[in-house]
């Protein structure tokens, strides 16, 4: 640079606004009469535009800008977080959200994270094949556990992440036959293949409403050690060296006279739910004959709990259906397909499951009892064994009520099969009709299965009935025609 320009570049430079600290860092003496903005003479930056031109930039506009951008992105933001939030717990649902099913209407809902791991441990433990139960399955009312279906079939109602561990304790009271404690045949009651089992989940919160429990009227006969045989699949039935039965040692006596029109009400289906199945127990009149489900878990003590609350007891008879898949029997079913040994096998691991029962309601059927030769080793087995037996009348033409009068077997009928999945009017209605009927005829018998609307109206029916009298089962032996 030539030293003509030098002193002209030093000449344009004011040393009176040259920064006074050491180092050229501005002392804080500098800046003692600037309140909040730095100053630049008039405030602007001077810059050459283009063209060579002079632009101006305002940078307190810009400082006021930028206070604006962040009111207005933070207000943004939250707006964003509430309404996030909100969406998250709309679609989580509501801990205090009643997540049975009161109504018997299907109800299909997502299953989160929390409510799968809580399950997946006992819903698919011990099932062969396993089903696939993962985060975001779905819980679906009247689906069914299968082979890689994911889908597990729920009473009803929305499930959230606060009901996980009391769905799980419900589900696992209730899980339907896997017993690790029975090396004989440890799968006899649980999903095989492509046959599934239902696997109701009702909370306590869905029948809290029956009230008070019942005073117990224990049955007078405890189990009679005379009255079993010790088989490989346990204690079963047997006639007494004496000559006395189970269904007549174990039966409820009816406190009616004889000429009462009478009704017979089973209630079907109970074992699968523990909190169905201990309402059933504990609310239902005393004269109410219970039914526990060949795929229920830990019948046993099930049965000695109806029986000590005052309960006469059946154990119920999977038998081939016309309509399978519709109506699936399970594994444990007596199948036309089946030679007489295996459905005798079936029979006596059913019999041992528990002690104090008086004998068996037939389940489905419609196949099974057309054909006589499949029918009578399994008649005649009940009848050996001192047991009672009640026809499902699931098909016309059935053979199951003649070979029984044919052997003489204590036996019942049902005249109609109540429809649960109905307003409790509804089923207020057949109950009334079931009534009519033995008004009529002198004694009818109805199954209905366990639910909470079928459990609060017979509760309710019960209680007001007029001219006829609910009896136990076993009382209805020979009154009904065939």
């Amino acid at each position: 640079m030539a030293e003509d320009d030098l002193d002209d570049t030093l000449d344009d430079v004011d040393m009176d606004d040259a920064p006074s600290g050491e180092s050229g860092v501005p002392s804080p003496t500098d800046m003692a009469d600037d309140d909040d903005d730095f100053d630049f003479g008039d405030d602007d930056f001077d810059y050459d535009g283009e063209g060579g031109s002079k632009s101006k930039f305002d940078f307190k506009a810009l400082l006021q800008d930028k206070k604006k951008l962040a009111i207005f992105g933070g207000v943004g933001l939250v707006l964003l977080g509430a309404i996030g939030g909100g969406a998250f717990w709309f679609l989580s649902g509501d801990d205090e959200e009643d997540v049975a099913e009161e109504s018997g209407a299907k109800v299909s809902a997502g299953v989160g994270g929390a409510v799968g791991m809580a399950l997946n441990s006992v819903a698919t433990s011990g099932l062969t094949p396993q089903s696939k139960l993962t985060a975001g399955s779905k819980l679906t009312a009247g689906s069914k556990l299968t082979a890689g279906a994911g889908k597990l079939s729920a009473g009803g109602g929305k499930l959230t992440a606060g009901g996980a561990a009391m769905v799980a304790s419900q589900v696992s009271g209730g899980m339907g036959g896997y017993d690790p404690e029975n090396k004989q045949n440890p799968l006899s009651t649980a999903a095989v293949g492509d046959v599934g089992i239902n696997i109701p989940a009702v909370l306590p919160r869905a029948v809290a409403s029956l009230g008070g429990v019942k005073a117990p009227q224990p049955m007078a006969q405890g189990v009679d050690k005379d009255l079993m045989e010790v088989t490989q699949n346990g204690l079963i039935p047997a006639v007494s060296k004496d000559g006395r039965e189970a269904w007549k040692t174990y039966a409820r006596p009816f406190a009616g006279q004889p000429k009462d029109p009478v009704v017979g009400l089973v209630v079907t289906g109970l074992g699968l739910s523990k909190s169905l199945t201990e309402a059933a127990i504990n609310h239902l009149p005393h004269d109410v004959t219970l039914s526990f489900s060949a795929y229920g878990k830990g019948i046993k003590a099930w049965v000695e709990q109806a029986r000590a609350m005052g309960h006469e007891v059946l154990l119920e008879l999977p038998l081939e259906s016309d309509s399978f898949p519709a109506d699936d029997p399970g594994p444990m079913s007596m199948l036309t397909t089946k030679s007489a040994t295996e459905n005798l096998k079936l029979l006596n691991l059913l019999m041992g499951t528990a002690q104090g029962y008086v004998g068996f309601v037939g389940q489905y059927g419609s196949r099974f009892l057309r054909d006589r030769k499949s029918v009578s080793p399994v008649l005649g087995e009940i009848k050996t064994r001192g047991l009672f037996y009640m026809d499902p009348r699931s098909v016309d033409g059935g053979v199951g009520l003649e070979m029984a009068d044919e052997m003489q077997l204590a036996r019942a009928v049902s005249d109609m099969t109540i429809k649960t999945d109905a307003s409790m009017t509804k089923i207020r209605a057949q109950l009334e009709t079931v009534a009519t009927m033995a008004k009529n005829r002198g004694a009818s018998a109805a199954l209905i299965r366990a639910t909470p609307n079928s459990i609060k109206t017979i509760k309710a029916w019960a209680g007001a009935l007029s001219g006829v009298k609910i009896a136990p089962m076993t009382s209805l032996a020979g009154r009904q025609k065939s």
